[in-house]
């Protein structure tokens, strides 16, 4: 019996227990004690365990062939989601908190708290890095515990939005998305609305991407070693301009003010000379915001480097966005075009993502705090 069919059977025999109706339901856009898991006993085998049994996640509906499983509940506003050295699951809300889920099902423990909002976190070996409102700060990750929690880059440009998603690089650089103050203007910052590259020492490598109004998300590419940015529209366009997916490339010009992106087809508007277009582009003001590159085994080969992203859904509500999308991607520098589609639906509010361990691939919903994990099944 495969871990796959295991999990969906055991998965299936407790769905009759229940599940507690989440409470939270924020109505603005992200800056727009638990008791231990008891430890399982050791089977003497050489192969590994399957993963503890969890409860199907009612309502999130993924695409033919996968399934969603509840990882944790009560992760309040999840705001961004790494794996530490530990094996841990490691969550930032926009309430200022980092929280530690131990395994899934465990409930999140939270192990810093009265931090301004925090949009980002990655790690550097045991190091975790954290972008919170105006700074970066820094914990090492000692014996379960986060220790320090000092300013490495301080004084970033905040307004309307902040710093967002923070992304290490294979060459010890650091990519950081720092959002725009304002919805249309000309900024007196010349590091607002861009992707700033930071040495591995935290010194100012310069601006990697200009132009981008609001750079949420950040996900790296393991297989050829680029970066790709998530970067949200203005919003006093009407129905345009499209949610956009940009390789990272140092100097490029993502158009905002001036130019901007269409949707469905991603032609350039504006004033556009220099303008890089976009790789791919989403529904307009879906909030297109947190996006990964799966690299896992679990998916399959049809679904290695395929970008997944989060559209958390419209400030003025409604049902817009609220899902997770899929993007193949094909071709290679001006070239390179990826194809969108729905891979799952009825979330609240789908932020946080990332890829598991096991090659599940996480999200975090920002609207009701629970953790869901989709593996494929067929």
């Amino acid at each position: 019996m495969t871990r796959r069919t295991l999990t969906i059977l055991l998965g299936l025999a407790l769905v009759a227990c229940g599940q507690p109706t989440a409470t939270l339901r924020p109505s603005a856009s992200p800056t727009h004690k638990a008791t231990a898991k008891p430890t399982p006993t050791p089977v003497p085998t050489p192969t590994p365990l399957p993963p503890p049994p969890s409860l199907p996640a009612a309502a999130i509906y993924p695409v033919a062939g996968f399934s969603a499983y509840v990882y944790a509940r009560g992760a309040g506003t999840t705001t961004a989601m790494a794996f530490g050295p530990d094996g841990r699951l490691y969550v930032a809300t926009q309430g200022g908190s980092i929280e530690v889920v131990a395994a899934p099902g465990a409930a999140p423990q939270t192990l810093v708290s009265g931090l301004p909002i925090a949009l980002g976190l990655a790690f550097r070996g045991n190091e975790l890095i954290v972008s919170v409102r105006g700074s970066v700060r820094s914990y090492q990750l000692s014996n379960g515990a986060l220790t320090g929690g000092h300013v490495v880059v301080g004084g970033l440009p905040t307004g309307r939005h902040q710093n967002d998603a923070i992304l290490p690089m294979p060459n010890g650089d650091v990519l950081l998305g720092v959002g725009s103050t304002c919805d249309v203007c000309n900024e007196p910052d010349s590091r607002s609305a861009t992707v700033l590259r930071f040495r591995s020492d935290w010194s100012l490598a310069g601006i990697a991407v200009r132009g981008a109004r609001n750079p949420y998300g950040l996900a790296l590419r393991t297989s050829t070693g680029d970066a790709y940015v998530m970067i949200n529209g203005q919003d006093n366009l009407g129905a345009q301009p499209a949610d956009h997916l940009l390789r990272v490339v140092d100097g490029e010009d993502a158009g905002w003010p001036r130019c901007w992106p269409a949707f469905p087809d991603g032609s350039l508007h504006g004033n556009c000379g220099g303008v890089t277009p976009p790789v791919a582009v989403f529904t307009p003001h879906s909030s297109a915001d947190s996006v990964v590159i799966y690299d896992g085994n679990e998916f399959g080969a049809d679904y290695l480097d395929n970008a997944f992203v989060t559209e958390w859904g419209a400030n003025a509500g409604g049902p817009l966005g609220r899902r997770v999308m899929r993007v193949i991607l094909s071709g290679s520098g001006s070239s390179e075009h990826g194809q969108v589609s729905e891979f799952a639906n009825g979330f609240s509010h789908p932020l946080a993502i990332t890829v598991a361990p096991d090659g599940g691939l996480l999200v975090g919903d920002y609207g009701t705090g629970q953790i869901t994990e989709i593996f494929r099944t067929s």
